[in-house]
């Protein structure tokens, strides 16, 4: 009769042992889903400033460009700033496309506590008009953990 209470009571610890790893093991999977920023921006010439979908902004700094063909290379500097003053800087580069769509990857630099550095980013923007020198975009922009 010890021996089976022992055995159940193992069971039981064992258990929450499990219950607790999976509980962690899942926190830890949500806390390295991707932050997600949606924007509009104006560009004039080489530099585009917007606000974010959260009430941040965006600023773009374009720092090279090489037309291939119909399409071009672009690289830029960038900087997210969140509502309440985090921000972080992140090096993109990436395609131009002839159909009115930019696709950029790059990593962040900087930030405000150091938490998003290293850090991957992908983004698209989507032209949506513009007249002469101004363009105006949309897109959003997915910022993956530094770890994930």
């Amino acid at each position: 009769m010890i021996h089976t209470k022992t055995r159940l009571g193992s069971l039981v610890v064992l258990a929450a042992v499990i219950g607790l790893v999976a509980f962690g093991a899942a926190q830890a999977f949500a806390s390295s889903a991707p932050t997600l920023v949606t924007y509009k921006k104006t560009c004039e010439g080489a530099t585009c400033h917007g606000d974010t979908g959260d009430g941040g902004t965006i600023d773009m700094q374009i720092t090279g460009f090489a037309a291939t063909g119909k399409a071009a290379h672009l690289t830029l500097t960038e900087r997210i700033t969140f509502p309440g003053g985090a921000w972080f800087d992140a090096e993109l580069s990436g395609t131009v496309s002839p159909a009115g769509f930019i696709v950029l990857n790059g990593n962040v630099t900087a930030s405000s506590d150091g938490s998003f550095i290293g850090a991957q980013v992908h983004q698209r923007s989507n032209l949506v008009g513009g007249d002469g020198t101004t363009t105006s975009w949309t897109g959003e922009l997915r910022l993956m953990p530094a770890s994930a």
